[in-house]
């Protein structure tokens, strides 16, 4: 099998490769230039091919495919998670998504039974409470699957739940606060659901080869914040303290930061939006949506513990 990932230098794109790899399946990681790839491994079956999206892709994928051939599966796993600028979401989620499906229709790089793979979000459908998309982010990865299921019959949707594991850094304050004795909380009621990127990838790999459609990903648990809490103090073997934060002044916070980071012109780990957005309840897994069958290996517990070893190994915390 051959399978091309786009933004397979990323956190779950690196998961998605060596997932594939475990397979020994020939993969091809479509990078930008000059992109950052510690977190890929070093693999005789694995080929980086960088692309630009500002030019003519179609050639480039016509290029790859004299050299390497058609593919079998294409995961486009590259997208905007989080931004200033709203118009950013659509340009990068969506408007690389269409240059991308007209390119491979044109090329030919996809073969004409192969299936695209789309890794979307919890956030297409919206939280459980609302069931519609509550911020850009959101409506942008769902305007991309529509684009999807217009232009490539033959795909799989994929909707994950927040994505956690060695690699990712959108957890790492929350670490941070533990380790020094401190998780704040807006709502202790909040309901959350979580999935580890192994987990995540090991079961994307599995259902692209037999399912179509989309299929919504977490480990099948509901959590609140005292559970997090207490594998925190578990994990630095010490007292972590709920910190109760009034929601007003998390977002007067998040809107402080948002106003700085416009200024310094950079982008922020989280913006208020993506606050709002992250502090609804995320227990779509015990609604009737459609979810993978393939079962989740990994606990919290063990996820937490693999993130904090990642954290320590490179200095973060």
């Amino acid at each position: 099998m051959k399978v091309a990932i786009t933004g397979a230098n990323g956190f779950l794109g690196s998961y998605l490769v060596k997932e594939c790899l475990l397979q020994n399946w020939e993969v091809h990681a479509f990078i930008r230039k000059n992109a950052n790839t510690s977190l890929l491994p070093q693999h005789d079956l694995l080929l980086i091919h960088p692309i630009n999206y500002n030019q003519d892709v179609a050639q480039q994928l016509s290029e790859i495919k004299s050299q390497v051939g058609s593919v079998d599966f294409f995961i486009h796993n590259a997208g905007m998670t989080v931004s200033l600028k709203n118009e950013e979401y659509y340009q990068v989620n969506v408007g690389i998504t269409e240059t991308l499906t007209d390119s491979l229709n044109a090329s030919g790089f996809l073969k004409k039974e192969g299936k695209f793979i789309y890794t979307s979000s919890y956030a297409a459908h919206g939280p459980a409470t609302i069931k519609q998309p509550v911020s850009h982010y959101g409506r942008s990865k769902l305007q991309a699957e529509k684009v999807i299921v217009e232009r490539m019959p033959n795909h799989l949707l994929v909707r994950p739940t927040a994505i956690y594991g060695g690699g990712d850094e959108a957890f790492l304050p929350l670490f941070k606060g533990a380790k020094m004795g401190v998780y704040p909380v807006t709502d202790a009621k909040q309901r959350m659901s979580m999935i580890h990127a192994a987990d995540l990838a090991r079961m994307v790999i599995q259902d692209m080869q037999t399912s179509t459609g989309i299929l919504h990903y977490n480990d099948g648990n509901t959590y609140l914040h005292q559970e997090f809490i207490e594998i925190f103090e578990e994990l630095f073997q010490k007292k972590v303290r709920k910190f109760p934060l009034p929601k007003w002044l998390a977002k007067l916070s998040m809107g402080s930061s948002d106003l700085w980071h416009k200024i310094i012109k950079k982008r922020p780990g989280i913006t208020l939006e993506k606050f709002d957005e992250i502090s609804q309840h995320w227990d779509l897994h015990t609604t009737d949506l459609k979810h993978s069958s393939v079962k989740p290996q990994i606990s919290l517990k063990e996820g937490f513990k693999d993130s904090l070893k990642f954290y320590q190994e490179n200095d973060l915390i």
